[in-house]
């Protein structure tokens, strides 16, 4: 059973309820002031840090505090590390802390214009010096730092990791394009390797094409693998038909051979016939001369000698003419190799064009695409087919003890003045190994040294 308290003491409650508020507020805004101080007392200052510094002075004699104007103002530490400062010139101030830093102003000053009281100098920071981020974000750059600023705060300054900005989905679009562009005449190039060696086998006479190792070596490929296969079909298709061609040629130069043979064997038969037909009219000849015979059997005789003369005369210019078909079947088979030949020459030189604008157009693609990467890496690696094969890596480059110094940090590590936050993309080759890339990276898992600068 719940108590009820008194009717008083809620009055009461309700009366001082916002004194309690102001108290509270006024307890928090101590607190972070002492904090903020704390760090500031810690801080050690660097190069581009900008102090507000004012040099006061007690006078006993006239009971008031001389303020020393020309050293009262806001100074920036050199890259040198110095404070150049009015009447006392240049002081050491990089790696030191404000303390350090107001008490040698105050010596300087007294040595200078030779007081007996060290004058006191009030030292703040003004401006801390800004730190840098690049790599895998959205808007790599400069930035100004605050107090308590943390990595994840850092790269929501620089627009996160990937891409934020409108314009990048143009980008990547023109990357999506090009790199597309790119494969199509990688694949073009590898065509052309395959129809260059299937050319210089039909110009070498070879029995096969013989295809470079750039090819042979990614034969697995079911592309690379048809490719030569085509090109090897279409070069045995080629010799097939040229074969046929020349085969054609070569059967009828055979028949013009054994026309040939068989027109000269009746040409000798007709040679026969002749010369007894010339004996067959001399014997007629001489028989009309005795009177042994008419007239008419001289006729045949001399007409059967005219005919067989004529007909021997129509062998010899048919063996002339079938020579002259054998000639220009000779003729015939060097043009079909011939004209092969010059197909092949024609198209190695049109292999050589399509060469050239096929490696100038690869260069461009590519440089194109490294332009891309360098207006927008995190936009470019936003575009890789595989999310799961790489993470991010947060590093961050901090001078410890006069010397750079690359550590890996996780999203809740503070971030210090100068230093220089780098996101990188990190290939992961197995499960095992992304668990351990995050444990690295884990939230309060604290920094560890990946290497000094210079070793």
């Amino acid at each position: 059973m719940r108590h009820r308290c008194p009717r008083w003491f809620d009055e009461c409650l309700w009366v001082f309820r916002p004194f309690v508020r102001w108290a509270a507020a006024a307890c928090l805004i101590f607190c972070t002031n002492t904090a903020m101080a704390a760090m500031a007392d810690d801080y050690i200052l660097g190069p581009q840090d900008i102090l507000k510094i004012r040099v006061f002075e007690w006078r006993p004699s006239t009971g008031t505090a001389f303020e020393w104007v020309p050293l009262t103002g806001d100074f920036s530490i050199s890259a040198a590390g110095n404070l150049s400062l009015p009447i006392i010139g240049n002081v050491p101030a990089a790696g030191k802390t404000l303390e350090q830093v107001s008490a040698m102003i105050g010596e300087r000053l007294q040595n200078q214009v030779g007081l007996q009281k060290r004058p006191n100098a009030a030292v703040e920071i003004a401006s801390y010096r800004p730190f840098f981020v690049t790599g895998m974000v959205a808007t790599p750059g400069k930035y100004n730092f605050s107090p308590g600023l943390t990595v994840e705060q850092a790269l929501s300054m620089a627009g996160g990791i990937g891409p934020v900005d409108a314009n990048v989905i143009g980008l990547q679009r023109q990357a999506l394009a090009g790199r597309g562009d790119l494969r199509a005449l990688q694949a073009e190039r590898l065509e052309l390797i395959a129809r260059q060696a299937r050319v210089d086998a039909i110009l070498a006479n070879a029995t096969d094409v013989t295809f470079p190792s750039e090819l042979t070596s990614e034969l697995g490929q079911p592309r690379i693998a048809k490719m030569m296969k085509d090109e090897q079909a279409l070069f045995e298709m080629r010799a097939r038909s040229m074969e046929t061609e020349i085969d054609a040629l070569n059967r009828a130069k055979l028949l013009a051979v054994n026309q040939i043979d068989a027109l000269k064997a009746k040409s000798a038969s007709l040679a026969k016939q002749i010369e007894l037909a010339n004996k067959d009219v001399g014997s007629v000849n001489k028989l009309v001369q005795q009177g042994l015979t008419v007239s008419a059997r001289q006729l045949g005789a001399n007409q059967n000698l005219a005919e067989l003369e004529s007909r021997n005369l129509d062998v010899s210019l048919a063996i002339l003419k079938t020579q002259q078909d054998m000639t220009k079947v000779d003729q015939d088979i060097g043009d079909v190799r011939n004209r092969y030949r010059i197909d092949a020459l024609t198209e190695a030189a049109q292999l050589r064009d399509r060469f050239a604008s096929n490696a100038e157009k690869i260069a461009t693609e590519r440089d194109l695409l490294r332009n891309l990467e360098v207006r927008a890496p995190s936009a470019m690696a936003a575009l890789e087919e595989d999310k799961e094969s790489y993470g991010f890596i947060t590093t961050i480059n901090r001078v410890i003890d006069g010397s750079v110094e690359n550590l890996i940090v996780s999203d809740n590590d503070p971030v210090s003045p100068g230093d220089v936050i780098r996101v990188e993309r990190r290939e992961q080759t197995s499960p095992a190994a992304s668990v351990g890339s995050n444990e690295e990276a884990a939230p309060g898992a604290g920094r560890r040294r990946v290497a000094r600068a210079g070793e």
